[in-house]
């Protein structure tokens, strides 16, 4: 089997959301899907452009998936060795997992097992694994904050996540962070774990020890992104300074090179690669063992990027330390998030989603859906 060609596929629905879907094509009438949270004119020109990366596959077998990551990461190193470019090679490489599953016969999660060495576990491959709700927007004021984690409860989530937003968490004052805190805490009880971004809105250490400490009571299970993205020192002088998890990766951080410096030099207790966006599959597994190595927790993010959250299934399906992935709950909702993917992803009544047993990622694209929003890279 051969590659032949990389498609880029670029879904928007006006004001609502947009989506780069990449698909690797084979000879034998294969082909596999990934994403990229990336503009889709930019994942395009990074794979058609000279010595791009459909030219670097032509012709390569897709099953070949590793030693193909490190062709495309050597041949594009005058690309940039992190960044956009490792969000195009990361959703082709998610494409040829997906390709080499099918080919053989397989979900990905049994191609991909990544040995952490010592475990308290067995090493069964999770029949289930369980999601959080990212709420976004969390709602412009208390009440529909409550309204909408009242319906991520009800979609039988056991996590959510409240983002900071303006009027809300992070823009306005302790007090502020406080009240739509408690409001959460109170709505989805004391059963469900509880998890706050603040999308780098703080600027200094003292501004974020205040808040945390102030919320410490609802029992957040992490603060994410606390900081800007590059304050390294002040995120390890906060993590050393609260008992409360300090969660930082998913802000354009790629690769297990830049991870082991967020592990090293800023002491985070939780790591977070995209799936969407740090390098694909296989790095993940080596970013999460490089943090189990250390007693630290991976929880991947992907936002409202469905073939991202068909990949982090398969990743915590063999992952000792990822207890929860991202998942969106989006508003407004729109078909190229919760229709992109047939079968759809579903949660059940334990808050948990069935690992497929499908060949390669078990997904394919609802054609409907991109029949309707594609259009010509962006």
């Amino acid at each position: 089997m051969k590659i032949t060609a990389i498609e880029t596929i670029a879904l928007m629905d006006p004001g609502k959301a947009w989506e780069t879907v990449v698909r690797v094509h084979t000879d034998e009438g294969i082909s596999g899907i990934g994403q990229a949270e990336s503009p889709s004119l930019v994942i395009e020109a990074i794979i058609r452009c000279d010595g791009g990366l459909e030219e670097i596959l032509q012709g390569e077998d897709p099953l070949q998936v590793e030693r193909l990551w490190q062709k495309m990461y050597a041949a594009t190193g005058l690309f940039g060795r992190r960044g956009v470019t490792i969000a195009a090679i990361g959703a082709v490489e998610t494409a040829l997992w997906d390709i080499a599953g099918q080919a053989l016969g397989k979900p990905v999660c049994e191609l991909i097992w990544q040995a952490c060495c010592t475990v308290t576990e067995s090493s069964d491959i999770k029949e289930r694994v369980r999601p959080y709700a990212t709420v976004y927007p969390p709602g412009e004021d208390v009440g529909e904050i409550i309204d909408r984690f009242t319906l991520a409860t009800e979609r039988n989530f056991r996590a959510m996540k409240l983002e900071e937003w303006p009027g809300g968490f992070s823009h306005v004052s302790i007090q502020r962070d406080v009240e739509v805190v408690r409001a959460a805490r109170e709505t989805i009880g004391e059963e469900r774990d509880l998890l706050i971004d603040v999308q780098n809105r703080w600027s200094e250490v003292g501004q974020a020890l205040e808040s945390i400490r102030a919320i410490a009571e609802f029992r957040p299970f992490f603060v994410e992104a606390p900081l800007p993205a590059d304050n390294l020192a002040g995120l390890a002088r906060l993590a050393d300074a609260v008992d409360t998890r300090i969660a930082v990766g998913d802000w354009g951080f790629t690769t297990r090179f830049e991870f082991e410096e967020i592990m090293e030099k800023g002491r985070v207790d939780v790591v977070q690669p995209s799936s969407v966006r740090s390098g694909g599959i296989r790095e993940i597994t080596r970013i999460a063992e490089a943090a189990y190595r250390r007693g630290l927790i991976c929880v991947p993010h992907a936002w409202c990027h469905m073939v991202g959250v068909a990949a982090e299934i398969h990743l915590a399906a063999v992952l000792p330390n990822m207890p929860y992935f991202e998942m969106p709950i989006a508003f407004p909702d729109s078909p190229i998030i919760s229709e992109l993917l047939e079968p759809a992803i579903e949660v059940d009544a334990d808050g948990l989603i069935e690992v497929p047993k499908r060949p390669g990622l078990g997904f394919a694209l609802n054609e409907e859906v991109v029949e309707q929003f594609r259009v010509a890279p962006h």
